[in-house]
């Protein structure tokens, strides 16, 4: 096996300058799917904790799973109508049945960690002759702060000042950028119903997802009701779960339980979480393509020496080598070439990471960071190498079964080569 390492190792040799451009564009794919891989991991990351920490883990909404029979079908053995063109819709208010005995017996299912009632609905902050539609948020503020750790979002202010006053507001970071209103400053908070309330700025919190704070404001349970015209009505209890990656099954024990529909966080950003694998599947195509081109410059030099060692490799033949060892030796090649291919491109990710880590850098989009989120992981580092490694041995399979199969006694003689 020495012998084969060695020549290979001297035929690379001889053509070093066209064997380092395949190294280079084997580096340049193994630098662009660690680096590429490692900031969209990242951001992803970084998303999915910012989200289930600042969202419930499952959501139990108002809406009843067990409808209502049709108007038709509440009549038996009588003949009222052929067909109703048009029902009209019940004017019952939907709300959450018995909340506070559901919630405690929410809390206490396995898996469960906390519950908390609240109501939300669309509503108008004004301030300052500002206007700014927000999403208002009822809630009990002891309770919720188990379910998502609001007070640990605060920015100025105070939670406990929030959590202890009646005629309180606690604004987004957007919502407060676009208002301009700061803690102790007084707002005017109305309903889709005109019902209105004067509200002080008790604290600003911020969760670093900006379509949560570019929108969201939160108030009192009661104040919220009465904000929105909904008295005494809880519309929705958040829960979180023990493992977030266990929601859906949760949400479906729910449902079962209570009749009432329930969405886990999985679901609500189904939408976010769909454009994770569409970013995921592009990237792979991408970065396979540039592996594929490294692969080809392979490919094309292991053919090119076959071409011009055929009568060397008749020679080997001619000396005792087998077929299996001709192949071994440009095998081996293809091997070396995409090893020292990832050894430098994994070189060069370590570096470019490190630098990109330091970069500062303030963007808003899905979350909001202050640098490039990078999630660097060394099993990241082991696919790279074993992707390269497959790649070089199956772009040199075809070149290495050609020379395998050179008849020494026909190069010999001048029919070959």
């Amino acid at each position: 096996m020495g012998l084969l390492l060695f020549v290979a190792l001297r035929q690379l040799w001889a053509r070093r300058g066209l064997n380092a451009t395949a190294i280079a564009g084997v580096a340049l794919g193994v630098l662009m799917l660690i680096v590429i891989s490692a900031v969209m991991r990242g951001l992803q990351g970084k998303f999915l904790t910012n989200m289930t920490k600042a969202s419930a883990h499952v959501t139990v909404l108002d809406k009843e799973l067990r409808h209502e029979p049709p108007m038709l079908a509440r009549f038996e053995d009588a003949l009222v109508a052929t067909r109703v063109s048009h029902e009209n819709p019940s004017d019952r208010q939907t709300r959450v049945r018995r909340p506070d005995e559901t919630v405690r017996m929410l809390e206490k299912l396995p898996g469960v960690v906390a519950a908390a009632p609240s109501v939300g609905g669309s509503g108008i902050v004004v301030y300052g002759g500002k206007e700014y539609p927000v999403e208002v948020r009822g809630i009990s503020p002891t309770r919720q702060d188990r379910v998502t750790p609001l007070r640990q979002y605060v920015t100025t202010g105070s939670y406990r000042a929030f959590s202890t006053g009646s005629d309180v507001v606690m604004l987004g970071s957007g919502v407060a950028a676009r208002t301009g209103a700061k803690v102790a400053d007084t707002v005017l908070l109305s309903g889709p119903r005109g019902n209105r309330m004067t509200l002080h700025v008790a604290a600003i919190c911020d969760s670093n997802i900006p379509p949560i704070d570019n929108v969201r404001v939160y108030v009192p349970l009661a104040s919220a009701q009465t904000i929105l015209g909904r008295p005494d009505v809880v519309s929705r209890i958040d829960l979180r779960v023990t493992d977030p990656d266990d929601a859906p099954a949760m949400t479906e024990r729910v449902e079962r339980i209570l009749g009432y529909d329930a969405e886990s966080w999985q679901e609500q950003n189904a939408n976010f979480l769909g454009l994770f694998v569409q970013q995921r599947t592009i990237t792979t195509m991408v970065i396979g393509a540039i592996l594929l081109v490294g692969g080809f410059g392979i490919l094309a030099i292991q053919i090119m020496i076959v071409l011009q060692k055929t009568r060397d490799i008749a020679i080997m033949r001619s000396y005792g080598f087998l077929r299996r060892d001709i192949l071994v030796v440009f095998l081996s090649q293809g091997a070396i070439l995409a090893l020292l291919g990832a050894a430098v491109g994994m070189a060069g990710a370590r570096l470019f990471l490190d630098w990109l880590g330091r970069q500062k850098t303030h963007f808003e989009a899905m979350v909001k960071s202050e640098g490039w989120p990078i999630l660097e992981e060394p099993q990241l580092y082991a696919w790279s190498l074993v992707f390269a490694l497959g790649l070089g041995l199956v772009a040199s399979l075809l070149p290495a079964l050609r020379a395998a199969r050179v008849e020494p006694v026909d190069v010999l003689r001048g029919q070959i080569g």
